[in-house]
């Protein structure tokens, strides 16, 4: 995922094991997934109030399941499905998300001067060539 992603019911996954599927549809049948997305990857952003709806949901299933066991034993059991950690990492993700929408707003920000090639001190010209010459043509 090369930029920042906020993920909303019906944004669809372009990428992963669930490549062209919702996130309510992947929410719904493998938290673990969206879990893993929060945890791994960088730029993967979805609101708090959402990701803690979904969890809730998939622990009331798993509750449902297995014949309405204690809300304590749920939680040992299965303490992949929500921790406080991953809530202040998603946090975290918002903070940077914030700084970088506030960076591109800014507008003494030059675009262009991270990925100029002037900038780069590995970038020589002299070993660029010039695709638009006939002569580069020529050589096929």
């Amino acid at each position: 995922m090369q930029n920042w992603t906020i993920f909303k019911a019906d944004t669809i996954f372009t990428f992963g094991k669930y490549d062209g599927y919702t996130l309510d549809y992947v929410a719904t049948n493998d938290i673990s997934y969206i879990l893993w997305c929060v945890r791994n990857i960088k730029k993967f952003l979805i609101s708090e109030e959402e990701l803690v709806e979904y969890c809730n949901k998939s622990k009331s299933k798993i509750i449902s399941i297995l014949s309405n066991p204690s809300e304590d034993f749920v939680n040992s059991a299965f303490p992949f499905l929500l921790s406080q950690n991953d809530l202040t990492l998603l946090n975290k993700k918002w903070e940077d998300y914030e700084e970088y929408i506030e960076m591109m707003d800014n507008a003494d920000y030059d675009y262009n001067d991270d990925y100029s090639v002037g900038n780069n001190p590995y970038y020589n010209d002299n070993l660029d060539m010039d695709q638009q010459d006939p002569e580069f043509w020529d050589w096929f």
